[in-house]
């Protein structure tokens, strides 16, 4: 008895290919520029979120016209930027339309000046169906192109706003994988914030693997480097020891930042209870003196990682002018 078959009706992706065309082009004319950050793990509860929040302000307080699409259903970014109860919060609906209907990738607003926020949420469970069904069909297929083009369906959406912004940051899913590798082929850089545990490093090993993945496709992604993330700041030998374990992780193929994020979990919950970032609170009034030196510290870190960031984004541009 021939096996069941099972009608589906999936997105098409003609739209996709011919973006994907346009992009390679770009590429061979040497008019792709790279701004676009992937910040992932395999591994929730890493600060993820944390670090894609702050990073954002950060950038938008130093003039940048930035992007901040979260992939991922939980949304914790409009916590973190004190969103969620605002019209801005649309739980995703803006790009699963971008996504599942060829729309715009549309920002529901600015959360800072110069912070446009394309939110997560439960709206999303439809884009990351979507993507599952499309991965499964694309293995009976002949033409190579037809069996990866899913993978490049969050690309094709960035690509049409790419030139709009200076910077674009993709905070993404730890635990959907068709989310990570659309990310990582939308994205020109990767960020991996990891703690030390066992459970962080499967999870860091995890995102290298799709790295690989996705290098098949977009071979112009880069590994900007792994932050160390709620690290005990005066444990210098322990923090070796992590540099060390990740580096064999990684078998030495992405840097490990100088900067460290602290551990200090009081800052950190009444960051997000406020819907401020750490930066945004060094100054507060109404904070416990503990408390506020907390914060102070873990703002000069978030700001100091933004700095070293941005420097080794110009080391990696300056080191592809070079090969080219």
């Amino acid at each position: 008895m021939a096996p069941l078959q099972v009608p589906m009706t999936l997105v098409d992706l003609s739209e996709v290919k011919r973006s994907i065309e346009h992009r390679y082009a770009r590429m061979d004319a040497g008019q792709h520029e790279a701004k676009v950050v992937a910040i992932v793990n395999g591994k929730g509860g890493v600060g993820k979120s944390s670090t894609s929040a702050a990073f954002g302000v950060a950038l938008s307080k130093l003039d940048y016209d930035v992007l901040l699409a979260e992939l991922d259903e939980q949304g914790n970014n409009c916590e973190d930027l004190g969103i969620s109860n605002s019209a801005m919060n649309d739980r995703g609906a803006a790009q699963a339309a971008a996504i599942l209907e060829g729309k715009p990738l549309t920002p529901t607003g600015e959360a800072r000046p110069g912070l446009h926020v394309v939110p997560g949420g439960d709206m999303l469970e439809e884009v990351v169906e979507e993507l599952y069904v499309q991965r499964r069909a694309a293995k009976s297929m002949d033409d190579p192109d037809d069996k990866t083009a899913w993978m490049s369906m969050y690309a094709a959406a960035i690509d049409r706003v790419r030139d709009d912004y200076d910077l674009i940051i993709l905070d993404v899913a730890p635990g959907s994988e068709v989310l990570q590798l659309c990310a990582l082929v939308a994205a020109d850089y990767v960020l991996i914030p990891s703690k030390s545990d066992p459970s962080s490093r499967k999870g860091l090993r995890a995102v290298a693997k799709r790295f690989t993945q996705a290098r098949d496709i977009n071979d112009v992604l880069q590994l900007l480097g792994v932050v160390l993330f709620a690290t005990n700041s005066s444990a210098t030998k322990v923090q070796e020891k992590i540099r060390a374990n990740l580096e064999e992780d990684l078998d030495g193929s992405a840097p490990l930042f100088e900067q460290t994020i602290r551990h200090v979990e009081a800052a950190a919950v009444e960051a997000r209870l406020r819907g401020r970032v750490p930066q945004e609170l060094r100054n507060a009034r109404d904070m416990a003196p503990p408390l506020l030196k907390s914060m102070k510290a873990l703002a000069t870190d978030y700001q100091s990682l933004t700095t070293e960031i941005l420097q080794q984004m110009a080391t990696l541009r300056n080191k592809a002018g070079e090969v080219e």
